[in-house]
């Protein structure tokens, strides 16, 4: 549940993204940005992201799952993305920096179903190739509404999947951290209302950039029994997580 097939561009155009699949982050070192959401959250990976690449699905206090009631009905019927925990939440800036993609106009997939959602999803990996829209490439068919920061510290974030119409802010725009960049969505090839953010090594041309290691500053993940504060590191996969 919660698979996204965001890799991190696509798939079908991956092999002109270079970047190294790393399994021990332990001696990484890289840029330290904060988490922009509020609230409870779980980290999904998807087959194939690249491992700083992360879904946020959020959650509710005293709820087990993404949604009310069974899990089921997302394999045998309908949920509406108005019904997931994470639908409309607000999305922050997560560093300083200057907006140099603000995608929005695309529409958010409403009625899910599991099997429809994966299937579709995996079909618009591979047929997805991008196109020019004034002059840019338009990657909204894969990332949906989405938001570039470029830092002055030389990378880039990627804030993907955003509800349509929520894009607060406009390109070429001065953000600060905390500034509101959207609410989370379920636009583009998704599976389930979420957030996408990686790094990119520049922001001015995302089929040509490297999806770098990151840390986040601070945030608080459930170890069973109570929360636990964590600093300058990252959630492990369906962990629960909040800020």
């Amino acid at each position: 549940m919660g698979l996204t097939f965001w890799y991190p561009i696509v798939d079908s155009v991956a092999s002109k993204i270079k970047y190294a699949m790393k399994k021990d982050f332990s001696s990484e070192s890289g840029p330290v940005i904060e988490f922009p959401l509020r609230g409870e959250w779980g980290y999904m990976r998807a087959p194939g992201h690249h491992p700083f690449a992360f879904d946020f699905m959020g959650r509710a206090e005293g709820q087990r799952g993404y949604f009310p009631g069974s899990k089921l009905r997302y394999f045998i019927n309908l949920v509406q993305s108005e019904e997931w925990f994470g639908w409309s939440r607000p999305v922050f800036a997560p560093c300083d920096g200057v907006v140099v993609q603000a995608q929005d106009g695309w529409q958010d997939r409403k009625s899910l179903n599991f099997f429809k959602e994966f299937f579709s999803a995996y079909l618009r990996s591979f047929l997805f190739r991008p196109k020019s829209e004034n002059g840019k490439i338009d990657f909204r068919p894969n990332a949906g509404n989405h938001v570039v920061i470029q830092s002055p510290k030389g990378f880039a974030v990627l804030m993907a999947h955003l509800k349509m119409g929520s894009i607060a802010v406009s390109l070429g725009q001065h953000v600060r951290i905390g500034a509101k960049i959207g609410e989370v969505g379920n636009s583009g090839n998704t599976t389930a209302p979420h957030l996408h953010i990686n790094l990119f090594d520049q922001g001015d041309n995302l089929l040509k950039a490297k999806v770098i290691p990151f840390y986040f500053r601070h945030f608080e993940k459930w170890n069973g029994s109570i929360w636990e504060k964590i600093h300058n590191s990252l959630p492990q996969n369906r962990q629960r997580i909040r800020l």
